[in-house]
């Protein structure tokens, strides 16, 4: 979450949760948008921060991870639709330039792990449906497979402040390996990408080389999806690839600038097993220093 002056919400730009990453990673589709260039950014997500999903805590944070993603996707989007009125016939979405995900798995009931009788309300539902989000801690950053970046800071403005959580980072770069405009370097950060892309994916494909190509993207969403349908089925099985959509989708109506919503298919859009929103909700009384 972050660079809430971009923020849709007139009032909640006051709110001081300006770094700019996200404002940076909108900014430079925008203009590869802009050049006709293909250009594509993944970012993995926890399906919800550390703690319980209905908590107020963690509500409140939610609404100002929906209030920056979904300022980064209108501004890509109005990028999308000024390039289209420019060429006629050239069909281009937001998915093609930018994507969230998250992970999740589910088991079988004869391959569980399980030990003794669910004594919560919770856990005889999770005993059912025997599915629960893989929570994402990793902090890390690779740019055209030729700088890994690797450590503690979330991007937050608590991390990100520069005066208030200390953190660490380390890079990773190889001097003759480095990307130009027609091509990314193969080299050890590449397998290194390719190797948890594998991991996530339950397989290697040879698209997964080129990340930036419209075959790619749509390989990587179509896995996602048919997770999320298997995630969400009421049959559980054993899952081999974890990775999912992100729970909420950027959907635009005719003549209006589009708006995040909860994906299709969560119930009343909470997060499934759960009684927490998908989108989050402003909790007041909480210093917003202290969830952003």
């Amino acid at each position: 979450m972050g660079s809430s002056f971009m923020w849709s919400n007139s009032s909640d730009r006051k709110v001081k949760c300006n770094n700019l990453v996200p404002a940076e990673i909108t900014l430079k589709i925008c203009s590869k948008i802009a050049a006709g260039e293909k250009f594509t950014v993944y970012i993995l997500l926890p399906m919800w921060p550390e703690g319980v999903a209905g908590s107020k805590q963690v509500q409140d944070i939610l609404y100002w991870q929906r209030s920056t993603i979904e300022s980064m996707f209108k501004k890509i989007h109005a990028a999308l639709v000024h390039r289209m009125q420019q060429c006629n016939g050239e069909s281009i979405e937001v998915s093609d330039y930018l994507n969230f995900y998250s992970l999740g798995t589910r088991e079988a009931p004869s391959t569980s792990i399980r030990l003794g009788i669910p004594s919560s309300k919770d856990e005889r539902i999770l005993a059912i449906t025997r599915r629960h989000p893989v929570y994402v801690h990793s902090k890390m950053m690779i740019v055209d497979d030729e700088v890994a970046c690797i450590g503690s800071a979330n991007i937050n403005q608590r991390s990100l402040d520069g005066c208030r959580d200390s953190e660490i980072m380390t890079t990773y770069w190889h001097e003759d390996h480095l990307a130009t405009d027609e091509s990314i370097p193969h080299h050890d950060i590449h397998g290194y990408r390719l190797h948890i892309w594998a991991s996530l994916a339950g397989f290697m494909d040879n698209s997964f080389r080129k990340p930036n190509d419209r075959e790619c993207v749509k390989l990587m969403n179509s896995i996602a999806q048919r997770n999320w349908e298997i995630y969400l089925a009421e049959e559980s099985v054993d899952m081999t690839s974890h990775l999912l959509p992100s729970p909420f989708e950027f959907m635009v109506e005719a003549g209006k600038e589009g708006e995040l919503r909860p994906r299709r298919g969560l119930y009343k859009g909470r997060f499934p097993d759960t009684h927490g929103s998908v989108l989050g909700a402003r909790w007041k009384i909480l210093p917003e220093m202290l969830t952003t």
